[in-house]
């Protein structure tokens, strides 16, 4: 056996998982059908290991596997042809072998090769005489034989595809939960917990961390790790030349995958390092940033183990997302630093305004217009605040208007009833400002001048429009004013600086119905 076919052939039965699994009636139905279409007391599934032959079913044999110098099925297998070996004693390929010499005294063998679709052959399905058959196998019980080492086939690549569309449901089902953790976590150390225990649980490993790395890859700080039960933390600082040849993969980007240890080139020479730690196998997964590998995702098996294509590409997937839930966070933090200090020179320049105003304006003897100038830009803080909460991005309208209606007062008189809708930051600001000049006439001249008087302030969509209703009751007689002041234009240019509105004094109470589009209003 070629040493490239017996790798492919090892990796096969590993993705396979069938090797020491209980007995199967579907195979062993097989073996007993070739036994007696070929007429032989011994029939055979054998597949082919690194060190054995072992024996998913099995007929007229009381073992289930032998050394893989003792086996017949070997040879010549990688050419995939029937071998028929009409008298295994005066075969110089088996005429020392234990099986023929020994007390089995096995003589005549017929195996027919065992194919996957990957074009692999793993083992043969073959029929074992303690007679020779100098003529061999009739014509018929050869195709009969072959028609059952390709059911065999069949069989096991049925059953290969079954393992893989439950392992990818079952490592997809894990994603999508490790992508809830993910959004629901607020800090990063909850983050990275959560999904090294999801994917521990979901990949039967011992240990599973998410953990930084110095500039030159040389040291790895292990964060608190999962561990499964009884199984030791290595939370800690750690030096990877202490473990092995393992920075070249993870420096140039590349999933470090070991399946064992102690034969492994990268490791052999430290296998005691890595039994002190509990690991027989693990995978680290590194994370890029810019060209250079920051953090690695850690999995360590305390055995050695197959890693298949698809849990490498799960643990690449987790470590992508973690990763972006990391500097999602990070940039979180950023920007409520960033946020405070905005806010903090913001109230700083609207408060020197203000005190520029009352300074250049004190000799003014008309106090109104001074006041209300001082009102509009406490409305207008009002609504910075809500945007700087929302990190300058959409603010909801009834966050907004709550906001204006604490600074004025007369909550308690409000009445506030619509959907959820975003506004953009300008639009944010002229809605404040309009919401403001309402609330100071109502103060002045409508509704709420009287202990008796109440405001409706409700929105609705409308279509691709938002329609905002303002309606007084319970206050004084409506007249419309004379004149129009600067506060009315501001209530005219509506919600988006641009019109839409709608004015009506009618005798029983004002009204005003503002449209925008929606739209325009979160894009503004």
């Amino acid at each position: 056996m070629s040493e490239i076919q017996a790798a492919r052939r090892a990796d096969a039965l590993k993705e396979l998982a069938v090797l020491d699994t209980p007995e199967e009636q579907v195979f062993d139905d097989i073996v007993f059908i070739a036994s007696r279409t070929c007429d032989t007391p011994i029939a055979l599934i054998s597949l082919l290991d690194d060190d054995r032959q072992w024996f998913k079913a099995h007929v007229g044999l009381d073992v289930c596997q032998t050394e893989i110098a003792q086996s017949v099925c070997q040879i010549d297998v990688d050419d995939a042809e029937m071998l028929i070996i009409p008298d295994l004693e005066r075969d110089p390929r088996t005429a020392a072998n234990p099986l023929v010499t020994g007390e089995r005294a096995f003589r005549f063998y017929a195996g027919a090769p065992l194919v996957l679709r990957s074009g692999v052959v793993v083992g043969r399905l073959c029929v074992i005489d303690t007679k020779t058959r100098p003529e061999g196998l009739t014509p018929e019980q050869t195709t009969l034989l072959r028609a059952l080492g390709r059911q065999v086939s069949d069989q096991l690549d049925l059953r290969r595809a079954a393992l893989v569309s439950a392992r990818l449901l079952k490592l997809q089902t894990a994603l999508i939960e490790i992508g809830e953790r993910i959004r629901a976590s607020e800090e990063a150390v909850e983050m990275t917990s959560a999904a090294a225990a999801v994917v521990g649980r979901v990949l039967d490993v011992q240990r599973a961390s998410f953990s930084l790395v110095d500039p030159d890859v040389e040291i790895v700080d292990v964060e608190a790790d999962w561990t499964a039960p009884g199984v030791a933390s290595i939370a800690g600082r750690h030096r990877f030349d202490d473990y092995g040849a393992l920075r070249a993969d993870l420096v140039a980007g590349e999933p470090l995958v070991i399946e064992d240890v102690a034969t492994d080139h990268r490791t052999s020479a430290h296998t005691d390092a890595m039994r002190a730690l509990d690991i027989g196998a693990l995978v680290n997964m590194p994370v890029r940033d810019r060209g250079r590998t920051v953090a690695i995702f850690i999995v360590n098996a305390s055995r050695p183990r197959f890693w298949t294509p698809d849990e490498v590409l799960f643990l690449r997937s987790v470590a992508d997302r973690l990763e972006a839930g990391v500097a999602r966070l990070r940039a979180e933090r950023q920007q409520s630093v960033l946020n405070d200090e905005i806010n903090h020179r913001l109230k700083n320049m609207l408060s020197m305004v203000q005190a520029i105003a009352s300074q250049t304006l004190r000799t003014v003897s008309q106090r109104e217009p001074v006041e209300s100038f001082e009102r509009r830009l406490i409305a207008l803080s009002a609504a910075h605040d809500v945007l700087l909460q929302k990190s300058w991005k959409d603010a909801d309208l009834r966050t907004v208007a709550e906001a204006v209606i604490e600074t004025v007062g007369f909550g308690e008189r409000m009445t506030l009833d619509g959907p959820s809708v975003p506004l953009g930051a300008r639009a944010a600001l002229s809605f404040s400002l309009v919401v403001h000049e309402l609330m100071t006439n109502a103060c002045k001249y409508g509704a709420l001048c009287l202990d008796t008087g109440h405001v409706e302030l409700t929105w609705a969509i409308d279509g691709s429009d938002l329609i905002v209703r303002w309606r007084e009751r319970g206050g004084p007689l409506v007249v419309a004013p004379r004149q129009r002041g600067f506060g009315s234009k501001l209530i005219r240019l509506g919600l988006t600086g641009t019109g839409g509105t709608e004015l009506r004094y009618e005798p029983d109470g004002f009204e005003a119905d503002l449209r925008a589009s929606v739209e325009q209003l979160a894009q503004a």
